[in-house]
């Protein structure tokens, strides 16, 4: 489960703490379906899920 925490910050575009303690993300379009649970159980079940961004840029 721990490297899976690691891998999250892969798969998030974008994040923001909201006045209320939610947590806004962004995820790219491409993630896997356990990025979902790992967010959640990271940041809470505050967590809202914004439309995905296009996909993750390619490594240089």
């Amino acid at each position: 489960m721990e490297k899976r925490q690691r891998e999250l910050d892969t798969w998030v575009a974008s994040k923001v703490q909201g006045n209320l303690g939610c947590t806004y993300i962004r995820l790219y379009a491409d993630a896997p379906g356990w990025v979902r649970d790992v967010a959640v159980n990271r940041f809470g079940k505050g967590t809202v899920f914004l439309p995905p961004e296009q996909s993750r840029p390619r490594a240089a």
